[in-house]
């Protein structure tokens, strides 16, 4: 049966950072062989299983009755450690600028669908995270794409400023960025360019907040005065606490934004579940050695990994100063993104994420995960150079 599906969901496809996932999924149960999975933006192990007061949290919330609908903003306790913490980063924050969100997606959906409209141009980062784009596309608006200068995956102002138009509503930045790793070191810049264009709105994207390295200090654009106003801060659990399966984030932004915003989550979802919105709250208000205690650890897996990727036949890899993704350069390998992709999970059993589905400025880089066991970490870095010492003898011997 032909189903009348809405053209306006005709751009809908399987997001191609997860391609790899589903591939290597589907390779595990047909030949029985397992996989060194950098692919998945996700942690993986004991080591980064949520503190248990974060775990407790959640079956005494049950217990206390925390298991019916309650529409509306969000608990009051968890919007107010979330204000106390944006305004400790610098902006000033009351409860009524904060919206609890499903996650970080969800946040991005509403702010997308709520203020763009056929006509309007929104402005992406290229390499960036494509998923975004999706509701976009949705609204009908058209794309446009800031490609970031290559290795050090900063903004580009000149070009940035060449793609503004009148038309312009929504630019996306994303600070410790996604897939590359490395954080925005032009904010004021930035924030002082964007000064000649008040109407138009900046969504910052800075889920990965707390995972910075190198002394290196993660800088919200919404904490400059002049941009305070302007500017939809997103963040989420799931990076900070290991909480990405709780399916909860945040949403900061000017009130009458949270007062539209929030009407649009309640006729959506109603509310995010209470109980999850009392572990959010508990993380935050709990001891938080162990937030400092896992990027500690990062770090030294982002070290292990980068060092070890330096030594494999044609790959050179920049340490990130953040997240736990590196992107290394592959052009010297002789393939391109999605082929090394391909080549690396057919022989290696390793799957890895093409850069090119972050952006056609990821093409010649691929994506790795460090947020994995070291024994995985080592046993994919030995597969890996196995198989590329072999490539570079078979390019020799041609």
């Amino acid at each position: 049966m032909q189903y009348p599906f809405s053209s306006s969901i005709k751009h809908f496809v399987s997001p191609k950072q997860w391609s790899s996932m589903h591939i290597a999924k589907e390779l595990e149960i047909k030949t029985g062989k397992a996989i060194i999975h950098f692919e998945k933006g996700d942690y993986s192990g004991s080591e980064f299983n949520p503190p248990s007061h974060i775990v407790d949290a959640v079956t005494n919330a049950i217990k206390d009755g925390y298991i019916r609908y309650d529409p509306g903003a969000g608990l009051n306790e968890l919007r107010q450690a979330i204000a106390t913490e944006m305004t400790k980063c610098g902006r000033q924050t009351i409860l009524d600028e904060v919206l609890v969100t499903a996650g970080a997606k969800h946040a991005l959906q509403m702010s997308l669908l709520s203020f763009l409209e056929q006509g309007d141009e929104i402005i992406f980062p290229n390499p960036g995270y494509p998923p975004d784009e999706v509701w976009a596309r949705f609204a009908g608006v058209t794309i446009k794409h800031v490609p970031l200068t290559k290795d050090t995956w900063q903004i580009d102002i000149e070009k940035l400023n060449d793609l503004i138009s009148s038309h312009t509503k929504l630019i996306i930045i994303n600070t410790p960025q996604r897939p590359n790793g490395h954080l925005i070191e032009n904010i004021d810049e930035l924030a002082k360019f964007l000064q000649k264009y008040p109407n138009i709105i900046i969504i910052s994207d800075e889920i990965f907040s707390h995972i910075t390295y190198d002394d290196k200090c993660h800088k919200s654009i919404s904490s400059i005065p002049e941009m305070k106003d302007r500017t939809i801060v997103i963040d989420t659990f799931s990076k900070t606490y290991a909480m990405t399966g709780f399916r909860i984030g945040w949403l900061v932004a000017p009130k009458p934004i949270i007062d539209k915003l929030s009407i649009f989550l309640q006729e959506s979802i109603t509310n995010v579940a209470s109980f999850i919105q009392k572990a959010a709250y508990e993380a935050m208000i709990g001891p938080q050695q162990w937030v400092e205690d896992k990027r500690i650890l990062l770090q030294k897996k982002r070290d292990r990994i980068v060092n070890e990727l330096n030594s494999i036949p044609g790959f050179q890899c920049n340490k990130p100063h953040g997240t736990f993704y590196c992107f290394p350069n592959i052009t010297k390998t002789g393939m391109n993104s999605q082929e090394l992709t391909n080549y690396l999970m057919e022989n290696a059993h390793v799957a890895v994420v093409a850069g090119t589905a972050f952006g056609s400025q990821g093409e010649g880089y691929i994506r790795l995960t460090f947020a994995l066991p070291d024994d995985e970490i080592d046993e994919g870095i030995r597969r890996i150079k196995e198989y590329m010492t072999l490539k570079q003898t078979q390019i020799q011997n041609q």
